[in-house]
């Protein structure tokens, strides 16, 4: 059983990350537009002091221009780095001490270490995401172990095809709160 829930997770990462990295860019970037407006529109991302953002790849809704918003808001923007099998998260003033790291993703070089319990909200990328909140990530697990620790909401944002009604879950798997697509946003009952 487990065997095949893996090869469920896995066949639902090859469909979704094809379709989401051959998104033609003009339709992505609407898209991501639309995802960000969305976030802006949460009471939970509006009240947020200390927000947990990252730097997107293959093909991740891209909220980098929220970055230099929670800047000029007075906003604290926290961004994950991969320290072995944990994400530490880095309060950053500026982006310039972003740069290459684990997995090819931009994270920062050092910053403020803060600890999940002293987040407000967290946003975190997915592959799918079902109707519950529950999501389907690179399989490597740091969101799902930095989820756990976490209280602050938590949002997961997607592209509407990316939503499905119930993605295979382990015991380990922690779900969202919320999802924000293009379309819609999606509160877990």
């Amino acid at each position: 059983m487990e065997e095949e829930l893996v090869e469920t997770k896995r066949d639902i990462r090859r469909e979704l990350l094809s379709k989401r990295v051959t998104l033609p860019s003009e339709l992505k970037s609407s898209y991501d537009e639309r995802i960000r407006a969305g976030l802006r529109t949460l009471p939970e991302f509006r009240h947020a002091n200390r927000v947990l953002l990252y730097c997107p790849i293959k093909g991740e809704p891209d909220l980098t221009p929220l970055f230099d918003q929670l800047f000029s808001q007075g906003k604290k923007l926290v961004l994950p780095k991969v320290e072995e099998d944990e994400l530490l998260l880095l309060e950053v003033n500026n982006l310039t001490c972003l740069s290459t790291g684990a997995f090819n993703i931009l994270e920062p070089e050092d910053g403020i270490s803060v600890t999940p319990e002293e987040l407000d909200l967290v946003v975190v990328p997915g592959i799918a995401f079902d109707v519950n909140g529950y999501r389907i990530g690179f399989g490597k697990g740091y969101y799902d172990r930095l989820l756990e620790r976490v209280s602050a909401p938590k949002v997961g944002v997607a592209y509407s095809f990316q939503v499905l009604d119930r993605v295979p879950r382990d015991t380990w798997d922690k779900p969202v709160d919320i999802v924000v697509t293009e379309k819609e946003v999606i509160r877990r009952c």
